[in-house]
């Protein structure tokens, strides 16, 4: 366990601090990795206040409970940041009389509920709207965008998906599935019933390797270009990918919203955040196999091209 411990810290009532010193952070990491340390570092740079404590979970939960009874105990920060799903997972057990800033968290509503709670952060989620435009600039045969996903882990992403499709004169054709097999029988429903192109969405159940092999299977066999959520998918043969283009950004993010609490006129919850920073992968093997052209319009925001 690693940790920095300097001044006392205010007390904080509610979603805001006194403006008057710099208030106090504690930092929880789900682990010491890589992405993990430059959204740390992108938070550091940003936050107008001192992080007085930071802690390694290790990828432990026990540890990461230790750690937050410290905090809470010793500490005693304006404000926590949360880094990872664990970290986030130990804050959520825990109900905390101080807010609560995370980041580097995918489908964070699936972690912290619908109770009002003094949580937001940084998503790694891509927007959804940038992910429908994309398929939407593919041409205009692309009219039914075909999505599978578990309600409970994405089924407010797919809510939102619809009204996003909608608005841009497009139909969102969701299928339900609760385990992989489910998944499976979703992909060959979907096909059949005649989809312009299949989104795989930040789901467990879909991203199963059984289903993500299939579906891209499937996708050469019916001619369906797909949407992939990482370059290792593009790679595997997705016609796209669209994925977050920096942990370092995603912990700006974080230190913006850290800012905004901590520096007082925060009434009610903030809505957490989405990637602003993307990274579009275009795999012109996949486009060849599909018979599909990739407009300029894609080839000109992809970071990476396969060719």
């Amino acid at each position: 366990m690693r940790h920095i411990l300097l001044l006392p810290a205010l007390l904080v009532f509610g979603m805001t601090a006194s403006p008057v010193r710099a208030a106090d952070i504690a930092v929880i990491l789900s682990a010491e990795v890589d992405a993990y340390e430059k959204t740390l570092r992108g938070f550091a740079e940003t936050v107008d206040h001192r992080i007085v404590a930071e802690y390694d979970m290790a990828g432990d939960f026990d540890r990461g409970q230790r750690i937050l009874a410290e905090i809470r105990s010793e500490v005693k920060p304006d404000l926590i940041l949360a880094v990872g799903i664990w970290a986030l997972q130990v804050i959520v057990r825990e109900p905390l009389d101080v807010p609560v800033v995370f980041a580097m968290v995918l489908n964070p509503p699936t972690i912290i509920g619908s109770e009002p709670r003094n949580i937001t952060g940084a998503s790694m989620n891509v927007p959804v709207d940038k992910s429908i435009q994309i398929l939407e600039e593919l041409g205009p045969e692309v009219r039914r965008i075909g999505v599978i996903y578990n309600p409970t882990t994405t089924g407010y992403l797919v809510k939102t998906a619809g009204e996003a499709a909608q608005e841009r004169g497009l139909e969102l054709v969701a299928r339900e599935a609760a385990s992989p097999k489910q998944a499976v029988q979703a992909v060959n429903a979907l096909q059949t019933e005649g989809i312009d192109a299949l989104w795989i969405l930040p789901d467990e159940t879909v991203l199963d390797p059984t289903v993500l092999e299939y579906a891209l299977l499937s996708s050469y066999r019916y001619k369906v270009p797909l949407l992939g959520l990482s370059e290792r998918q593009a790679e595997m043969g997705a016609l796209l990918s669209v994925s977050f283009g920096s942990s370092q950004d995603i912990g700006r993010q974080a230190g913006e919203l850290a800012n905004a609490i901590l520096e007082g006129g925060v009434t009610g919850p903030i809505p957490y955040t989405t990637a602003r920073t993307l990274r579009v992968v275009v795999n012109l093997k996949a486009a060849e196999k599909l018979g599909v052209e990739i407009p300029e319009s894609i080839l000109a925001m992809a970071d990476t091209v396969i060719r």
